[in-house]
């Protein structure tokens, strides 16, 4: 209605807050151009036809705006038989090559190229090459992010040292995994890549775990996905939430309009989930199933300029978490009351499972693109320079 229309223009002119670039670049253009959404997760199943299948909806994604996510693990490693040639496989990195090579040939959305975000379990035969690739082959993968997936069992493993290693077996599985978190040490330190991702705790925190396990996330990794879900973000700039104390002069946060704007926002978000035009019926099952979304912040690093706290001080961390809570809060409370009255509860039905609309509701994204475009610091980074 014209209420929301307005008030969604005033916050995004007001450069109060920005969805994410793929809703500013497609909203209003026609048909699948209009792809709103900036994360995604595809599953690369264990067979020629499902890995080429991945290829065609990540080619599809990037053409329309979209990132995507892998987790590659299901490939069997280099050298396992392949029954149906009688030949032996070329293992995940081969195939990830394939996927970085598609990127580099279409541009995302028109706009820019795409990005990835590749995974490979800890437990997978080719990890050490995995881990090496960017460091190994100069030039390979430069479209890609690439996170070793962890588990519990391998941080206790590495942590433990030798305490509790009561057959050979467990003695060569701890030093197999040393071997592993060295590597990663190593090239991470060379290189910037791999990251890892935390399987388990993100598990651990899934909403929804009757829909399964949690393998993948976006490119940035800020997003945990299931394969087909996508998740539309959006940031609000911290940088214009700080105001004059009327009776001392000093500096303030703004909470009443925080709480506005942030609300605002979580209601401009799924409303996207519904008019996004998706690359295919399988996204749009997924998405509108669990309506993922993910409200984060922009200009974190001016907020503390303006408070006059020193950024990474112990009273900007107690800010941070203090800021932040208050977000998760009222945006939660947003989605919460978004189901109560417009569904899928309905006003007198609230049970588990229906009591919040959106199943993700926050996250932190890097914000390149649309802090550029609000003048503010980007994500929750400090100023890598005072001009650029």
């Amino acid at each position: 209605n014209k209420y929301y229309e307005n008030a969604f223009f005033d916050m995004m002119a007001n450069l109060d807050f920005l969805p994410n670039s793929p809703t500013l670049m497609n909203a209003g253009r026609p048909g699948k151009q209009a792809q709103l959404a900036a994360c995604y997760v595809l599953d690369v199943p264990d067979s020629m036809e499902g890995i080429y299948d991945a290829l065609k909806y990540q080619a599809l994604i990037h053409k329309s705006g979209g990132g995507t996510g892998f987790n590659f693990s299901k490939l069997r490693p280099k050298g396992a038989p392949v029954a149906s040639t009688n030949g032996v496989a070329s293992g995940p990195l081969s195939f990830m090559e394939l996927f970085d090579v598609s990127t580099e040939k279409v541009m995302q959305g028109g706009m820019r190229r795409g990005a990835n975000m590749g995974i490979l379990n800890c437990d997978h035969p080719d990890i050490l090459e995995f881990i090496e690739a960017k460091d190994r082959d100069n030039g390979k993968l430069t479209n890609f992010n690439i996170s070793v997936g962890l588990t519990d069992d391998f941080m206790t493993s590495v942590a433990d040292g030798q305490k509790q290693l009561p057959t050979l077996e467990d003695v060569e599985q701890h030093f197999k995994r040393l071997e592993v978190w060295e590597a990663i040490v190593n090239s991470a330190w060379r290189t910037g890549d791999p990251g890892v991702i935390y399987l388990d705790a993100i598990n651990r925190a899934n909403p929804t775990p009757q829909l399964g396990r949690l393998e993948a996330t976006n490119p940035c990794g800020e997003t945990p996905l299931y394969p087909n879900e996508a998740c539309n973000l959006g940031s609000v700039n911290l940088s214009n939430f700080v105001k004059r104390h009327d009776f001392n002069k000093s500096h303030v946060i703004d909470y009443r309009r925080l709480s506005e704007v942030v609300t605002m926002a979580v209601r401009f978000l799924d409303n996207v989930i519904d008019v996004n035009a998706y690359p295919l019926p399988e996204i749009r099952d997924a998405v509108r199933k669990t309506r993922k979304i993910g409200l984060g912040v922009m200009g974190w690093a001016d907020m503390l300029f303006k408070l006059g706290v020193r950024y990474g001080s112990d009273e900007s961390f107690a800010l941070a978490r203090a800021v932040m809570a208050f977000i998760d809060e009222a945006a939660k409370r947003a989605s919460v009351d978004a189901a109560f009255y417009y569904g899928p509860c309905g006003p007198d039905v609230l049970y588990q499972g229906c009591y919040m609309r959106n199943t993700s509701v926050t996250c932190i994204a890097p914000t390149g693109t649309i802090s550029l475009l609000a003048g503010c610091s980007s994500g929750i980074e400090p100023h890598f320079a005072l001009s650029y």
